[in-house]
């Protein structure tokens, strides 16, 4: 298993914050759940559409969120701060 990038954590941070500011974190939870087997196909699509996601949002973050759905240990550490955020 890879270690996580500190860019990563803090990008991880970013997005369970930004998740449990909308009031998304119980659906966002079941997903990545649920998903879990196929997050790495949602990885690879990412990759595929990056120059047209790259008009709506930063292309550093569609890279940085592919990268974190292509590691399985990413999308635990996820899920790990979804839930510690529910509490």
């Amino acid at each position: 298993m890879t270690q996580l990038t500190p860019e990563q954590n803090v990008f991880l941070d970013r997005v369970a914050d930004v998740v449990q500011r909308h009031g998304l974190h119980g659906p966002a939870l079941t997903v990545l759940d649920a998903g879990r087997p196929l997050a790495f196909l949602g990885g690879q699509l990412l990759w595929l559409l990056q120059p047209v996601l790259s008009l709506l949002v930063s292309g550093k973050e569609v890279a940085l969120l592919a990268h974190v759905l292509e590691k399985p240990e990413a999308v635990s550490a996820l899920i790990t701060r979804l839930e510690s955020n529910d509490a």
